[in-house]
């Protein structure tokens, strides 16, 4: 058999091509070891700026919930003073008619000047108001919230409900309003505050009760209910699901404002 002849150029290049690969497989048996300890090194600094990322944020969160809580621990207490205040205010007040009563009896110019100063605080509602009485009640649609990315409000009683109806009601004959509790007197403020609304800065929870004396509770109710209040109430119920009723209550008496001190002025 022949010898078989031999191919300079495909010699050259079968040469190349082996020379090439071992070249490679060279320096990938030189440069592995280094990446992969770089990979080791950046995975350890990736896990280390996470664990970090993570301990600042529980640090955070733990800072707003004590800050969270030393607020509410503060509204608590204020509260409190504000609830002793107004004890000590309606104890003060019944000490004050007390002592009206004691200077004034006995003559017949002191009991006339005594039934002026009664009729004067039923009517400022600095004394406690008894008669037929009718109550509105408010709340908020099951569904209530925010249009997204703005700040209003669908379904939620706002101040300006609330200050709708006490104004309703007073048009249509009531003597003397409360609402949940809170007695209005002719300088009583109704603001929102946020998503509370505040009654002489009382914030108030709904549901909004709001409790009013008249001479006749059905007829005041009647002119209420087909008066603006009444057909804006409607509105509100069928377009937001805003809830509300009226209801008669029969004989009623509402609190005394607990303080004549009001810098806000004007009837609701």
């Amino acid at each position: 058999m022949g010898q078989l002849s031999s191919n300079p150029s495909l010699d050259s290049l079968l040469s190349d091509a082996v020379a090439s690969d071992y070249e490679s497989s060279g320096a990938d048996r030189h440069t592995s070891p280094i990446i992969k300890v770089l990979a080791a090194i950046s995975a350890i600094l990736l896990a280390l700026v996470f664990i970090a990322a993570v301990v600042d944020k529980r640090d955070q969160s733990a800072q707003v919930n004590s800050t969270r809580q030393a607020l509410i621990d503060r509204i608590k207490a204020a509260d409190k003073r504000v609830a002793q205040a107004q004890k000590d205010v309606a104890q003060s007040n019944v000490d004050l008619a007390a002592a009206e009563s004691a200077h004034l009896a006995g003559t017949s110019l002191g009991e006339q000047a005594q039934k002026r100063l009664e009729v004067l605080r039923k009517a400022t509602g600095f004394t406690e108001l008894s008669g037929p009485g009718l109550q509105v009640t408010l709340d908020d649609a099951s569904n209530s919230g925010t249009i997204p990315g703005s700040d209003i409000s669908l379904g939620k009683v706002r101040d300006s409900d609330v200050q709708s109806v006490v104004n309703g009601l007073w048009a249509a004959g009531a003597t003397g309003i409360a609402i949940n509790g809170q007695r209005l007197t002719s300088l009583s403020a109704i603001r929102n505050a946020g998503e509370a609304i505040l009654v002489d800065y009382r914030p108030l929870s709904p549901p909004y009760r709001i409790v009013a004396i008249s001479q006749s509770a059905d007829a005041t109710a009647g002119t209420f209910r087909d008066g603006v209040a009444g057909l804006m109430l409607e509105e509100l119920s069928n377009k937001y699901g805003v809830v509300w009723n009226i209801a008669t209550l029969g004989e009623t008496t509402i609190p005394a404002a607990s303080s004549s001190v009001n810098l806000s002025g004007g009837k609701q």
